[in-house]
């Protein structure tokens, strides 16, 4: 168990660290830039994922919160136990997208994940696995047996 104290300090450390660039600029623009970036619906985020997807869980500290979907290309959407659905991008660490309609961001390493505005709530965190998906093999290398 993590104490509450280096939690706080690991969000605003965090959060800190993604809202103002080494020289001090604020980058909200950058934010702008994400939000952009996101497809607007769930159904068209779900054909921007590879054939070959992988699937992921991830949960919120307190475990209240669950969410499970699919991953690839550089595009996520999964669904939570309140039926809300999720939509949006990742890479290099940081995520983003909408959570029932609401833009949300965050980052992400090493099964932990932290962000603003998930689940509909200003700060959340937790943990998430991933489930690659399977390579698929060419039929013309398949022998026959």
């Amino acid at each position: 168990m993590i104490p509450a104290v280096i939690v706080a300090t690991l969000l605003v450390g965090t959060f800190t660290a993604m809202a103002f660039d080494n020289s001090g600029v604020a980058l909200t623009a950058r934010f702008e830039e994400l939000k952009k970036k996101v497809p607007k619906t769930f159904e068209e985020t779900q054909a921007k994922i590879a054939p070959i997807r992988g699937r992921f869980i991830l949960w919120t500290h307190d475990g209240v919160h669950v969410m499970w979907g699919y991953y690839g290309n550089g595009y996520l959407t999964g669904t939570d136990n309140l039926g809300k659905r999720a939509w949006g991008i990742y890479g290099k660490h940081v995520f983003a997208g909408f959570y029932d309609g609401q833009f949300f961001y965050g980052r992400y390493w090493r099964g932990r994940w932290v962000a603003r505005g998930l689940f509909g709530l200003r700060i959340s965190y937790g943990r998430y696995v991933l489930f690659p998906g399977k390579i698929p093999v060419p039929v013309d290398s398949v022998k026959s047996a």
